[in-house]
């Protein structure tokens, strides 16, 4: 599976600072688990990280858009504030 993510994401992530929270998840693609690899892309499909998802495709579905506060609210107390961590993310090009 993989999460598309908006321009503003693609270069939070590119800086090499910043996680993946959910505000910046435009869609989800196919299906993962918590834990597995997932592709990271940018609006136009184009794929530049990858990385291990704290949520499965499910959850990451229910979350997708949201603030963090939110997410939270929503999953019922998220355990995680990043869909990825940057330290479980790598630049693919």
């Amino acid at each position: 599976g993989h999460l598309v993510v908006d321009p503003g994401a693609r270069q939070a992530l590119e800086s090499g600072t910043r996680s993946l929270l959910a505000i910046g998840v435009l869609d989800v693609v196919g299906e993962f688990e918590k834990g597995d690899v997932v592709g990271i892309r940018d609006p136009r499909g184009d794929e530049f990280a990858r990385g291990l998802s704290n949520y499965s495709h499910a959850d990451a579905l229910t979350i997708r858009g949201l603030r963090t506060e939110q997410a939270r609210q929503v999953l019922g107390g998220a355990l995680y504030d990043e869909i990825v961590h940057k330290d479980n993310l790598v630049l693919t090009h």
